[in-house]
């Protein structure tokens, strides 16, 4: 098999189409005619499966299972091609994720948006705070933390804005509900916590409607630490990205109503990743993930990829998750 996905006039094959499917997507930019997105799909849907097999091959050694997977990656891998419905397009768009939930659980749980467009230039015509985050609606990792916005330099966000909007995170790793997402620009609060410190985010993840599992990020911009936890807010000894924090982690006075308001949304999903933002005691909305690392995430010990897993595949219920 790696024979021949390795083959030269295979990657040539994959690259003609790839490269023929993003002309056709640039010219007609169909993201409201369901035709031509159906056709478009169709023509990248073997760039999506080559990239697929091909990174995961590189990243674990192994192809990927796709027919029958078993590990949570493989669960993920096979995701991304028989779980394609338009709620995914709106839930991974970081603008129109907004509306999804204030219609589900209320815009009281939704950071200030203070504009949004295609131009970051006609945001210095409004009154904006000293302190915001910049971000595009398209993708993952495009943001820009401004703290001081006397020392911005509009030029260089002006060029650096405009690649993001060029980006298509669909074509990386085959995500496609990236695909569509008609890219724009937004500008939200930054979020402090009473000590003037980003808050700690929470990371749900959400298997059947229900949260199995908690992923805790603090100090992300200094001392990034990730430490893993079951719903009842005990350590799971998971280990990958980034240290473990050695302390004692405080649980929040809002763990619980974070709990019901990720798995309120999350409904009947299969899996998704809801996060929320801890500020002073009220749950921010940060964002919904159908595909935490793309599905190339490495656990230490490996062991609990199969044991999330077993989870996503009904195998066993999740609900005793520990450290043993």
């Amino acid at each position: 098999m790696f024979d021949i996905i390795n083959h030269k006039m295979t990657k040539k094959v994959i690259k003609s189409t790839e490269e023929f499917g993003i002309r056709l997507k640039e010219k007609r930019l169909p993201y409201d005619n369901q035709r031509w997105k159906t056709l478009i799909d169709l023509i990248l849907l073997p760039s999506d499966i080559y990239k697929v097999l091909t990174d995961y091959k590189n990243r674990f050694g192994v192809f990927p299972n796709l027919i029958k997977p078993s590990t949570f990656n493989e669960c993920i891998q096979q995701s991304k091609f028989i779980s394609r419905k338009s709620i995914y397009t709106q839930l991974a768009d970081k603008l129109q994720v907004r509306e999804y939930i204030e219609n589900t659980i209320g815009k009281q749980y939704l950071c200030e948006l203070l504009w949004f467009g295609t131009n970051i230039q006609e945001a210095r015509k409004i009154q904006l705070p000293d302190s915001f985050v910049i971000k595009a609606n398209n993708g993952s990792g495009t943001n820009f933390i401004v703290y001081n916005k006397s020392s911005i330099d509009w030029d260089h966000l002006d060029n650096l804005t405009q690649r993001w909007l060029s980006k298509d995170l669909s074509t990386q790793f085959a995500e496609w509900q990236y695909r569509w997402i008609k890219p724009k620009l937004l500008i939200e609060e930054l979020l402090r916590s009473e000590d003037n410190q980003i808050p700690n985010d929470y990371k749900f993840f959400c298997f059947h409607g229900k949260v199995k599992m908690v992923q805790v990020d603090m100090d992300r911009f200094t001392n990034h630490t990730l430490t893993m936890l079951n719903r009842n807010f005990e350590v799971l000894p998971i280990h990958h990205v980034y240290p473990t924090f050695r302390g004692e982690i405080r649980k929040p006075e809002c763990f619980e109503l974070m709990i019901s308001l990720a798995e309120r949304l999350a409904k009947n999903e299969k899996f998704i990743r809801i996060d929320f933002y801890d500020l002073n005691g009220r749950p921010i909305f940060g964002e919904a993930t159908l595909h935490p690392s793309a599905g190339r995430e490495k656990f230490e010990p490996p062991i609990w990829d199969k044991k999330l897993g077993d989870i996503f595949l009904k195998r066993c219920g999740g609900d005793d998750l520990s450290g043993a």
